[in-house]
């Protein structure tokens, strides 16, 4: 199916690399665009309206200027995962640059004062540039695809001063079209609302915590404690959307607005709301606007005020033989007005009974004798908060006989469960993200851009660890420290390594050179002071030594053996029993040494049906003749392409 699209991109090269991103992930849903450039963007809005094309792409900076009720829209960001732009010479001197974006102009008139600096205009090789150019500098994202070796520095983002979005696209289309919906997917993230817990910080829950330290956009709330916002990233975009009654920074839907606005431009949002999110927060309405747009959501349940009540004021809301149950009811109408009660609003309030499962019969039988209607709305919720959670509806009359026929099926005995009666239990959230409910087995120490990336497809990130332990002993450590250099690609082994000095109690920074391509490696050496090399392209003439356990990475090898001189220690380990796993349906390694531990420890046949992720090429070629299982490569950088992928071979 082809798609018609305007296109209106000054820049020739965000033009280029917009529409080869689009036409990728438009391949996965069997649909390409047939793109027609366009000058003038006030063009594009009656076109879309009278239904003339399909899509519109245009600057992100002019986007927000043209919100019509009847477009939808998102961004492309060909900066995600990179953090440079590249400034390319074919010789020494740079009399004659040539650049595509206002502040790549301005970094090269600083830099190099001499220089006739002008803008390129139409998309050309690397080698065509060259001919026209001493030097170019061109967007990180821009795949270097030169058959010749050029000079190459990576300028660092920080340094250039980009202007807001000079990296984005906006792509515009019709409201609810189902095909841009759909696309718009891989280019977003999620909106997690998290509960920030009741007064202090130290009510707030570790995944909160966690899921804070992971948001890029946070807007919150005034009943909350405000440290939580130090564990945000620094370069975290901060909305103060706090409420108090009479005194609004904002009203609802002007915060719902921000919400979506700033899911659909690319970023992860939190909103962080203080006690638990889904009690008198709001959050149906939040909701409500992003189940509509597709735009994927995730809940953080955090304390309410109703748990933490007993702590200092010593009420406990449930007493035997004195009370079974509590109402907990707003004070506040809609739009501030003070709340009046009548017993028969009180009597149409939803029922919720905690340990009900067995008793869901008397239960049911006993409130239509009291009045309740047959066909009042009911439903079941068993094992909350475990990955074994699941909902059973139904009504009065015919709850019992449902839940009755789902338990004699039940692989485990007697889940716990509650009981809620009322309209409120016929109502659920629509959610569609690409791996819906995919559980997914991570290993651990956990990669917060693995797990965050799979929540934000609202798969279910779980996580498995190994306790190996390694023979590093005095006259291995010895052997190692001889070297030039020392390559490791597993996060365990250079644990262990780590361990082995502290135990015979050498100095840390006799260790030499450190050569990895795994980001694991390089951030638990770096919390030591430590620094590794990723860049193999630049080691050269040393005597290096691969660390390994079960099998050595050939194209790592290969890559090393180009200019050094290698040898391999094979590392004896035991790797100490685990607990049982979790229900999954997905798992993803690393390496191969991590997929042999996993294997040793659990078995082969625990992989049975499941399908495999891993992150080189290389490993796959090594593994696929020895396993029939249905297998992908993983790589998390190209996260959303390896969904696709991941997608295609489901």
């Amino acid at each position: 199916m082809k798609l018609k699209s305007l296109i209106s991109l000054a820049n020739p090269f965000k033009a280029h690399y917009i529409k080869e991103k689009l036409n990728l992930f438009g391949k996965y849903l069997e649909f390409s665009f047939d793109f027609q450039d366009c000058n003038s963007i006030e063009q594009t809005a009656s076109f879309l309206h009278d239904k003339i094309i399909d899509c519109a792409v245009i600057d992100a900076k002019n986007c927000l200027d043209f919100k019509l009720d009847f477009l939808d829209w998102f961004f492309v960001n060909l900066y995600e995962n990179i953090d440079f732009d590249l400034l390319i010479s074919n010789q020494a001197n740079k009399e004659k640059i040539g650049v595509v974006t206002n502040s790549q102009w301005l970094y090269c008139k600083k830099r190099f004062n001499n220089a006739t600096i002008s803008f390129i205009k139409e998309f050309k090789s690397i080698d065509q540039l060259l001919a026209d150019y001493s030097t170019v500098m061109l967007p990180g994202y821009v795949a270097y695809d030169s058959k010749y070796e050029f000079y190459t520095e990576k300028i660092n983002i920080a340094d250039i001063q980009k202007s807001s979005f000079e990296g984005f696209a906006c792509v515009e289309f019709r409201k609810n079209d189902e095909r841009f919906t759909l696309l718009r997917q891989f280019f977003i993230k999620s909106v997690y609302f998290i509960g920030a817990g009741v007064g202090s910080l130290k009510y707030a829950t570790q995944e909160a915590i966690h899921t804070i330290k992971n948001v890029e956009v946070c807007l919150f709330d005034n009943l909350m404690d405000h440290a939580l916002l130090d564990f945000l990233p620094d370069d975290a975009i901060l909305v103060d959307v706090g409420k108090r009654c009479e005194h609004h920074k904002l009203n609802q839907s002007k915060i719902t607005d921000l919400i979506s606005t700033y899911a659909r431009m690319g970023f992860r949002v939190g909103r962080l709301k203080g006690g638990d999110p889904s009690i008198f927060g709001r959050l149906a309405e939040e909701i409500k606007v992003l189940e509509d747009l597709k735009i994927n959501f995730n809940i953080v349940p955090g304390i309410s005020t109703i748990n933490a009540l007993s702590i200092k004021s010593g009420i406990i809301l449930t007493r035997r033989e004195v009370n079974r149950g509590f109402c907990v009811l707003s004070a506040i109408k809609h739009k501030g007005a003070a709340a009046e009660f009548s017993k028969s609003e009180l009597s149409g309030l939803p029922l919720v009974f905690f340990m009900g499962v067995k008793v869901v019969g008397k239960i049911s039988s006993s409130l239509i004798s009291e009045g309740y209607l047959p066909q009042t709305k009911v439903a079941v919720v068993f094992s909350i908060g475990s990955d074994k959670e699941f909902t059973v509806r139904g009504t009065l009359s015919d709850i019992a006989s449902k839940v009755n026929s789902i338990m004699d099926h039940l692989f485990f005995d007697n889940p716990p469960g509650i009981f809620i009666i009322g309209e409120i239990s016929n109502f659920y959230y629509k959610r569609a993200g690409l791996l819906q409910d995919k559980r997914i087995l991570l290993p651990m120490p956990l990669d917060d851009k693995l797990y965050f990336g799979f929540k934000d497809t609202l798969a279910n990130p779980l996580t498995y660890d190994l306790d190996i332990k390694y023979n590093i002993n005095s006259e291995i450590l010895g052997k190692i420290i001889a070297y030039d250099a020392i390559a490791v690609s597993y996060v365990k082994i250079a644990q262990a390594l780590i361990e082995a000095f502290f135990e015979q109690k050498k100095d840390i920074r006799m260790l030499p050179k450190i050569i990895t391509q795994s980001d694991d490696v390089l951030n638990l050496f770096s919390q030591y002071g430590l620094r590794s090399v990723i860049d193999i392209e630049t080691i050269s003439n040393l005597n290096v030594c691969i660390l390994y356990n079960h099998v050595c990475c050939d194209d790592f090898v290969k890559a090393l053996l180009k200019k050094n001189q290698v040898s391999e220690i094979k590392l004896k380990s035991h790797i100490y029993k685990q607990n049982k796993l979790q229900t999954f349906d997905m798992i993803y390694f690393n390496d191969l040494d991590q997929y042999y531990d996993f294997v040793y420890t659990y078995g082969a046949n625990c992989l049975k049906d499941k399908i495999i992720l891993l992150k080189n090429i290389s490993d796959l070629k090594e593994i696929s003749p020895q396993i029939k299982n249905p297998f992908c490569m993983f790589d998390k950088t190209n996260f959303k392409s390896s969904v696709a992928n991941l997608i295609k071979n489901l």
